[in-house]
C-alpha cells in the first residue's frame, strides 16, 4: 500500500506488528504521549544550556521517530542534533584551564563515539556546531513531530 502521509510512513510498524491493528494503535499512541516529553526535555534543557542531556534526549527521539517512519528526521537530524551537542560538551571541557580527571574520561568517550563517522559529517558538525543549530534543529524536531502527531491522530480516528 503507497504511504498516503506526508510525514509519517507506518510500513515499519505494519511489518513488526505482522498486520494486528491493536499493536500499530498502542505503539502510535505511545508515541503521542511521548512527544510533549520530547518538547519540554530540549525547551528545558536548551533553557539550561545542558548538551549532554539534549544529545541523551536526541539519542532516545531518534528510535521513536524511526519507528513512525521519520527516517530523515531519525538517521539525519536527530544524530547530527545529538554530535553537535557532544561537541559542544567537548568544547567546554577542553577549554577548562584544569580539568578533573573525570572530565577528562568524558572527553575521551565523546570523541570515541565520533569514531566511524565520515569526514564530511564531522566538518559538517564542526561547522554548526553552536547554539543557533542546535536551536534551528529541536524546532525543526518539534514541527515535524506536529505533523506527525497529526496524521497519527487521523491514523487512529480510521
Amino acid at each position: 500500500m503507497p504511504n498516503q502521509f506526508n510525514t509519517i510512513n507506518l510500513t515499519y510498524l505494519e511489518s513488526i506488528s505482522e498486520g494486528d491493528n491493536e499493536i500499530i494503535k498502542e505503539l502510535i499512541n505511545i508515541f503521542i504521549e511521548q512527544v510533549p516529553e520530547f518538547y519540554e526535555g530540549f525547551a528545558e534543557n536548551f533553557e539550561k544550556k545542558d548538551w549532554l542531556k539534549i544529545a541523551a534526549l536526541a539519542h532516545k527521539a531518534k528510535s521513536s521517530v524511526l519507528s513512525m517512519g521519520m527516517e530523515d528526521l531519525g538517521n539525519r537530524d536527530l544524530k547530527n542534533l545529538e554530535l553537535i551537542c557532544k561537541q559542544m560538551v567537548l568544547y567546554e571541557m577542553e577549554s577548562k584551564s584544569d580539568p578533573e580527571a573525570a572530565d577528562i574520561a568524558e572527553i575521551e568517550k565523546i570523541k570515541k563515539s565520533f569514531k566511524g563517522y565520515d569526514q564530511e559529517r564531522i566538518d559538517w558538525i564542526m561547522e554548526n556546531c553552536n547554539e543557533e543549530k542546535i536551536k534551528e534543529l529541536i524546532d525543526l524536531f518539534n514541527d515535524t513531530c506536529d505533523k506527525a502527531v497529526n496524521e497519527l491522530k487521523t491514523v487512529l480516528e480510521n
